[in-house]
């Protein structure tokens, strides 16, 4: 190999550790960091509480700023939602930490399969889950922050 292209591979190098341990500076991993995402979708409140009609729809559901915190009073918003059978849901992350979204038991964090967003990073948004097509109502909670829960009715 040239001594030219040795060097260019130890200047890529340091520069790589150089960002690396500035991130790690800040506090942040580069997971955390790589995946940061910017997201104009901010929709809460009752009139996203409900999907569209009839064979689908989608509704978004925010994980707000401060509610991986217990004593923060902050939870899923809108905490209920009432959507089609086979609906999509998407969980939209606006706090710092990660989250989930997983049907089951709060009380004894125990999920039930139903549905589960897998976890969903800081400012980011859940990939849009199917929800089951049986009516019912459905009981969902962080498997992180235990505390918080929300409930789906599917009619």
């Amino acid at each position: 190999m040239s001594r030219q292209y040795n060097m260019n591979w130890i200047v890529m190098g340091a520069t790589m550790i150089s960002v690396l341990m500035g991130m790690s500076f800040v506090g942040l991993v580069p997971s955390e960091t790589m995946g940061q995402a910017s997201n104009a979708t901010t929709a809460t409140g009752a009139a996203n509480a409900t999907s569209a009609g009839g064979g689908g729809g989608e509704t978004t559901v925010v994980m707000p700023l401060g509610s991986s915190a217990a004593t923060s009073g902050g939870g899923y918003e809108p905490a209920t939602i009432t959507v089609s059978p086979g609906a999509t849901v998407v969980w939209d992350n606006q706090d710092n930490a990660l989250h989930t979204a997983t049907s089951g038991n709060p009380d004894t964090a125990t999920p039930d399969g139903k549905f589960d967003t897998g976890l969903v990073g800081a400012n980011q948004q859940s990939k849009p889950v199917t929800m089951p097509t049986a009516p019912g109502e459905i009981t969902y909670f962080c498997t992180l922050h235990p505390f918080l829960v929300g409930t789906v009715t599917v009619q």
